[in-house]
This record gives structure tokens, sequence and C-alpha cells, in this order.
């Protein structure tokens, strides 16, 4: 623009020729001030034009910062994803061993269970056979015989009925027969008579009552622990005697008592 300003001064002035100073300071005077704003004008466009660059660097500053920063921001979210799904499957792997741990401690307890029921049940069945194997006494009869016989009379048999009723339903049970005398005779004719005593009272049992015979013991004593004195009638009474003995297990094992054992 200023060239153009001084190419038209110079036309100017140069139609106007020399003969006219006055125009020629005229001209001048009027074409400077001119030419002075254009110059501002084009400093400043100038300036302007630079300030407009260095804008434009730092738009294209501020624009790769913010690439950059959108970068950064997108690993980020990509990087907390991860993280999340990570988490994620690891929370998975927790339940899923503590479903484990809790399976395994239902099996443990399961297993207790069974086997402390099995240690109820191992220690009804011992307790059983113990008690199967241990006698008590039932029942215990005596039975007096006149002076040198060994025939049951009425009264002896009345006994004897009752303590075989005892054994009605018993799997197992044991009666002991017992034969004693009085001091009247011979050692070997007391042994002999007590011993009698004793069959006569099991052959009763098992014909009568139908006692198996390996369910009875017999034993004659002749005159070995006597219960009354001797010398007297009525104590000789009672030594002619044979005592019955039921004995019977403590316990019996029944399907009752091992079902409560398993349960």
């Amino acid at each position: 623009m200023k060239t153009t300003l001084t190419m038209a001064s110079a036309a100017l002035m140069s139609l106007m020729g020399t003969g006219c100073v006055a125009t020629h300071k005229y001209v001048a005077k009027t074409i400077s001030p001119v030419e002075s704003r254009v110059t501002a004008t084009e400093q400043k466009n100038t300036d302007q034009d630079k300030q407009l660059a260095d804008h434009a660097k730092d738009l294209d500053s501020l624009s790769t910062d913010l690439s950059r920063t959108k970068e950064r921001v997108t690993d980020a979210d990509a990087k907390a994803v991860a993280a999340g799904q990570s988490a994620q499957r690891a929370g998975e792997r927790a339940d899923n061993a503590q479903k484990s741990a809790d399976g395994a401690q239902r099996s443990a307890e399961g297993a207790q269970t069974t086997a402390d029921r099995s240690l109820r049940r191992a220690d009804v069945i011992e307790k059983n056979m113990v008690a199967m194997n241990t006698f008590q006494m039932a029942k215990s009869v005596t039975v007096l015989f006149p002076v040198n016989q060994a025939k049951l009379n009425d009264d002896a048999k009345a006994e004897l009925d009752d303590i075989a009723k005892m054994t009605e339903g018993k799997d197992r049970y044991v009666i002991e027969v017992q034969g004693f005398t009085d001091k009247t005779g011979s050692p070997l004719t007391n042994e002999q008579l007590s011993q009698a005593r004793a069959d006569s009272v099991a052959r009763y049992l098992a014909n009568e009552h139908k006692i198996p015979v390996r369910s009875i013991t017999t034993l004659g004593s002749g005159y070995a622990l006597p219960v009354a004195d001797d010398k007297t009638r009525d104590g000789r009474k009672q030594n002619r005697r044979v005592e019955v003995r039921l004995f019977v297990p403590e316990a019996t094992t029944s399907s009752n008592t091992i079902a409560s054992a398993q349960e």
C-alpha cells in the first residue's frame, strides 16, 4: 500500500513539473501524513500477523497437548476397565474358592457325623457284646427232698415251673442246678445222692419244659455249704436241697438298639 502511494505521489509531482514549488510542497505535506498512517497500519498488520502466527503456534501446541491428554485419558480408561475386569475375575475366583471351601467344610462335617455315628454304633455293639457275655441272676429257687431220696414232689415241681416260665422268649440263658445233702451218710454216698437230686431237677426242666440241655449245668456237692444246723431235724431238712438259679445276659442285642445307635 505504501509503495502504491509513493508511486502515485511521484507521478503527480512529475506531471506538475518543477515549476510549481508551492504545489510540490502542498503535495508533500498532504502525502506525508498518509504515508505515516499507512506505515503505522502496515506495522500494525505485521504485528497482528506475528501475533496470529504465535497464536496459531499456541493453538497447535494446545491441540497437540489436548491430543496427548486424550490419549492418556483413553489409556487410563482402558487400564481402569482392565483393572475392573481383573477385579471381577478375582472376585469370581474368590467366590468359587469360598464355595469350594464351604463344600469341603460340609463334606468334613458329614464325614465327622458319619464317624461319630459309627463310633456310637460300635460303642453300643461293644457294650452289648460285653453285656451278652456278662450274666446276672434273674431268679433263684430251692427245692427240698426227703431223706435218701431224689424224687421231686409236687411242691418242688411247682417251684421249677415258675423258674421255667421266666425262660420263655429268651434266646440265651443258663440254669445252674446244684444238689446238696445233709451230713448223714458217707461223703461218697452224699456226693452221688446230691448229683442224683440235681439230675432229677434237670431232667424235669428238659422233659417237661423243653429247656435245652445245653442251657442246664448240674453239680452234686454233697454235704458242702450247709445252710442250716445239721444237728437239728429241721436243719437237716433245709440242707437236703437243690438250688436252682436262672442267669440271663445283662443286655440283649436288638435291632432297635442298633438302629438308635445309627441315628
